[in-house]
């Protein structure tokens, strides 16, 4: 495959490196695409090989040269574990193919680095899963905050209090562990809400923060509180768990000189600006309560900006430099915690 601009009218061969319950959901947005069709799963589970196969209707590859020597093989989605999306996407680099990785990029700024390093020598796209951001809701949420209407923003509350019982982390060895997941709750369920709090309020200055583990027989932690100082000159404090029973909706609160927004589960759920009313369809796939993805609407909305990235030859809406950024924060707390100290964050 030639990189850089293809033509419009072709259709995308998409491959899933992974078979776990995310690469499933990548799998029913590929089949639910017009212009692109899913060109096989690679995976290490040989054991769910077979049934994989079965339930997509696809060629399953145990072997990576197999898989990437595929000749209708144009675009990999890496939906393996955290602590291997760096190693994955180099082979996908090797092999000439776009990328699409869920989040996080990697587990480190420094991983990242690397990445970046291999693909600045190429024009081949890589884009990152925050399709949050996307959600028609969160544009008004964040249209709003930006135009001013709040006045100076002077704090921000985000809380992503959530739950997942003993069997989410004894299900899959790889959950919450330093390796593979990076930590635990922040870096992998928090991450979505931090990544709409840096698309909202810019780059963080100066972090303090607190994680633990509290309840979960886990390496990470479930427990995490931050204070943060944005660089815009705001306060902002993160509280996060998946410790928290029941498990209550993920939310950002926004308080400014002339009112206040709270957007919470995927929708505006409150705003004190006089004669406001919200035209926006709520949509939201997180879990407060269980790890399954409701609706495929907002991947399948990534998906496409994605393909268009590829098709028109631009950067997809969350490319490398964009999903650095949470990343490198997510890594700023936990070294806030570690130290005991407060952490000035400096931006790559």
């Amino acid at each position: 495959m030639e990189t850089g601009r293809i033509p419009l009218n072709m259709k995308l061969g998409i491959g899933i490196v992974g078979s776990g319950a995310i690469a499933k959901v990548h799998a029913a947005c590929i089949h639910a695409q017009p212009n692109t069709y899913l060109a096989g799963i690679l995976t290490r589970n040989q054991k769910n090989a077979a049934s994989i196969g079965a339930e997509f209707d696809t060629v399953v590859f145990t072997n990576p040269k197999e898989f990437y020597k595929q000749a209708d093989l144009d675009v990999v989605c890496i939906c393996n574990e955290s602590g291997r999306h760096g190693e994955s996407i180099t082979e996908a680099i090797q092999a000439n193919k776009h990328i699409l990785c869920e989040k996080p990029l990697e587990t480190s700024g420094s991983k990242i680095d690397l990445i970046f390093d291999q693909l600045k020598k190429t024009s081949l796209k890589l884009g990152v899963v925050f399709q949050n951001r996307l959600n028609p809701a969160y544009k008004e949420f964040k249209s709003a905050i930006q135009s001013g209407k709040l006045g100076t923003i002077l704090l921000v509350n985000t809380q992503i209090n959530w739950y997942r019982d003993a069997n989410y982390y004894q299900s899959n060895a790889w959950r919450g562990t330093l390796e593979l997941d990076g930590g635990a709750a922040l870096i992998n369920q928090g991450i979505h809400t931090l990544d709409l709090l840096l698309d909202l309020m810019g780059d963080v200055d100066q972090v303090g923060a607190k994680i633990d583990t509290k309840v979960h027989d886990i390496e990470g932690e479930d427990l995490v509180v931050a204070h943060l100082t944005f660089k815009k000159g705001s306060l902002g404090t993160l509280s996060a768990g998946t410790c928290l029973y029941p498990g209550h909706p993920e939310s950002i609160a926004v308080y400014g000189t002339k009112g206040s927004m709270v957007f919470e589960g995927g929708s505006i759920q409150s705003c004190s600006l006089p004669d406001w009313k919200s035209n926006a369809k709520t949509n939201s796939n997180q879990g407060s309560k269980t790890a399954k993805v409701n609706s495929i609407e907002l991947h399948q909305a990534v998906l496409n900006d994605f393909i268009h990235a590829v098709l028109e030859d631009r950067q997809p809406l969350v490319n490398i430099d964009t999903a650095r950024k949470s990343v490198e924060l997510i890594q700023t707390i936990y070294q806030a915690s570690n130290t005991n100290q407060i952490i000035k964050l400096e931006q790559s």
